[in-house]
C-alpha cells in the first residue's frame, strides 16, 4: 500500500521512541532535529507529529514541544475525540466565528514577525497539500491544512496567540475536516492559500489579514456555515 512520506516519517518516529525506550510525558527531540535524523523535511516532520496526535500517541503543544501522550492528562487522547463527530455537533458556527475574528489578525502578524525560514515552511506545507489533493487524499489534505494553519499561529512569534488557541485545537482541527467534500474543495482551499501565502511572502500585512478573512468566510462556506465580513 501507498505511504506518504509523512506516515513514514511516522513510523520512524514511533521507531525512534521504542528505541530508545522514552516513557510517557518525554519530550520529543525539536523537529529540525527530527528532520535531520531522519533525513526528511520539516513540514513533512510536522506532519508526521499531526498523525501521531490524531492516533493519540504524542501531545504538541504549541511554543512548547511535542509531548509523548501520558494517560494522566486530563483530556483524552485526540484520536478518540476524533473518532467522534459530536464534540463539534452546534458549535460549527461558533468556530466559524472564532476563527474569523482570530486568523485574520494572526496572518497580519505572520506577515511582520515571521522568519523566511517559517514561510518557507509553510510553502513546502502547500507543496505537500497539493500533491495529496491531487491524489484525491482528503485525509491526508486535511491533516496538511490543519498543520498549515498550526503554523502560522506559530509563526506570529506571539506567545498570547498560542495560549489563546490551544484549548480549542481539538475543535480547530475538526473544523479543518468539515469542508472537504469533494474534489473542488480542495482547489478552491488550495488557490486561498496560495493567496494568503503570497501576501505573506511580500511581507504585506493587510493583504494577508484580507486573504485570511476571505478563506475563513469560505472555508466555513463549504461547511454549510455561512458568516459575513464584520
Amino acid at each position: 500500500m501507498w505511504k506518504s512520506s509523512s506516515e513514514e516519517a511516522a513510523e520512524s518516529i514511533l521507531s525512534m521512541i521504542q528505541a530508545n525506550n522514552w516513557q510517557e510525558g518525554h519530550k520529543l527531540p525539536p523537529q529540525r532535529a527530527l528532520a535531520e535524523s531522519l533525513g526528511v523535511s520539516r513540514p513533512t516532520v510536522r506532519e508526521a507529529l499531526v498523525v501521531l496526535e490524531t492516533m493519540g500517541k504524542v501531545s504538541i503543544l504549541p511554543g512548547k514541544g511535542v509531548f509523548l501522550y501520558t494517560r494522566a492528562q486530563e483530556s483524552p487522547p485526540a484520536a478518540s475525540r476524533r473518532s467522534d463527530r459530536s464534540f463539534i455537533a452546534g458549535k460549527e458556527t461558533q468556530i466559524y466565528q472564532f476563527r474569523h475574528a482570530i486568523e485574520p489578525a494572526i496572518a497580519a502578524l505572520v506577515a511582520l514577525n515571521a522568519t523566511q525560514a517559517q514561510i518557507d515552511d509553510m510553502a513546502a506545507m502547500m507543496d505537500e497539500m497539493r500533491q495529496a489533493g491531487v491524489r484525491g487524499d482528503v485525509l491526508h489534505f486535511s491533516q496538511l491544512d490543519f498543520a498549515f494553519h498550526s503554523q502560522m499561529i506559530e509563526a506570529a512569534n506571539n506567545p498570547f496567540f498560542i495560549d489563546v488557541m490551544r484549548p480549542f485545537f481539538d475543535l480547530f482541527s475538526e473544523s479543518q475536516r468539515l469542508p472537504f467534500s469533494n474534489q473542488e474543495g480542495l482547489r478552491d482551499t488550495m488557490s486561498e492559500h496560495e493567496s494568503l501565502l503570497e501576501h505573506l511572502r511580500l511581507r504585506d500585512p493587510h493583504g494577508a489579514r484580507r486573504a485570511m478573512e476571505e478563506h475563513v468566510i469560505a472555508t466555513a462556506g463549504r461547511a454549510g456555515v455561512r458568516i459575513t465580513a464584520w
